[in-house]
């Protein structure tokens, strides 16, 4: 059950879709989304890694360098 719908309920929803939109449409959509999703996660992957410092710098008990700061030398 997808938001408390069945199996039958979705397929009405579906086909009201289709009926709206139309394939063409629907599959432009689809792309999009699944396009975006993809962007989204590759930017997660990435990151920033001058947020995930300052997020670092805001810990209590640290020296002020992320742990794998290159300057660290042995601390």
């Amino acid at each position: 059950m997808v938001f408390g719908l069945g199996p039958a309920e979705l397929l009405v929803v579906l086909v009201v879709v289709l009926f709206i939109f139309g394939g063409k449409r629907l599959a432009d959509v689809g792309k999009a989304l699944g396009e975006s999703v993809t962007q989204f996660k590759e930017g997660l992957r990435s990151g920033k890694p001058d947020v995930r410092d300052a997020q670092y710098r805001q810990l209590p008990e640290h020296d002020g360098l992320p742990p794998e700061s290159p300057d660290r030398k042995g601390v």
